[in-house]
């Protein structure tokens, strides 16, 4: 039987392109449809089968602690107004060994999406889509067949496509993440993209490109986003996430897990 990965959602930012939307909530609970971005991605990972999540948390933490079941493992990023993604991956170090999925917290998208990348063959490999908008600040890829070769959101020449995620990784592809993110940060550098690192190790993870297969996503990332992603979402993904919330399927857990090696949560 195939491993499933954990699944790790940083939400650390205060999200101040959403204002006056994030003032008083956290950008993953920011509404679309009518239902929180978090339960979006919570329900679509339950349905896949990924029973193991953990989520960065920094601004506004306690409500998201208030808002997640108790199988869900927080790691709180204290420096989330100084720091950016990568430093938030590198503090959950620690759940990335067996490999993992990469989830922003802005990143709304239907079941079949992740679907399609648990599924793909290759080991680390990431959720694109072919249509590209050159008014997008979406990172870009260039590639070669389904290989990536470079991204970056300043790409101008030879683009094929959006990177979308979710993006996963194996167990090698992990290892060689969590020690360029530990040379980030040895070296100072807390505020690099996680997408720009993984950008920078394309190659050697030969990180793949795996088509969105026609389904719905959508990246709320500002307010007009967020209007967009409201006209836009089908009602049969609202429907999935209004259901979970009112029948969540959970793993048996008796409390919140603790994070290890001296990551500090939010004790329930």
């Amino acid at each position: 039987m195939r491993h499933t990965p954990t699944a790790v959602i940083l939400a650390a930012g205060p999200g101040s392109r959403l204002l006056p939307r994030t003032a008083n909530t956290p950008k993953c609970l920011t509404e679309v449809g009518g239902q929180p971005i978090l339960r979006y991605q919570i329900a679509a990972l339950r349905q896949c089968g990924v029973e193991n999540i953990v989520i960065v948390v920094g601004y506004l933490a306690e409500k998201i602690e208030a808002f997640v079941d108790p199988s869900v493992v927080l790691v709180e990023n204290r420096d989330f107004a100084t720091t950016n993604s990568s430093y938030s991956l590198w503090l959950a170090r620690t759940h990335l060994g067996r490999g993992f999925l990469h989830l922003n917290s802005d990143l709304i998208f239907e079941p079949e999406v992740l679907r399609a990348l648990l599924a793909a063959r290759e080991e680390n490999a990431v959720i694109v889509d072919r249509r590209v908008r050159p008014d997008s600040d979406m990172m870009k890829a260039e590639m070669k067949g389904r290989q990536i070769l470079r991204m970056g959101k300043q790409l101008a020449d030879n683009v094929a496509a959006e990177v979308v995620g979710p993006a996963k990784f194996g167990p090698s592809g992990a290892d060689s993440i969590v020690r360029r993110l530990t040379a980030l940060n040895a070296a100072g550098d807390r505020r690099s993209w996680a997408y720009s690192v993984f950008g920078e190790l394309a190659t050697e993870l030969q990180l793949a490109g795996v088509d969105n297969p026609d389904r719905f996503w959508a990246e709320v990332d500002t307010t007009a986003d967020a209007r967009d992603a409201d006209r836009r979402i089908p009602a049969s993904l609202v429907k999935l996430a209004a259901d979970y919330a009112a029948a969540p399927s959970l793993p048996t857990v008796s409390s919140r897990t603790a994070a290890r090696d001296g990551f500090p949560t939010l004790a329930s």
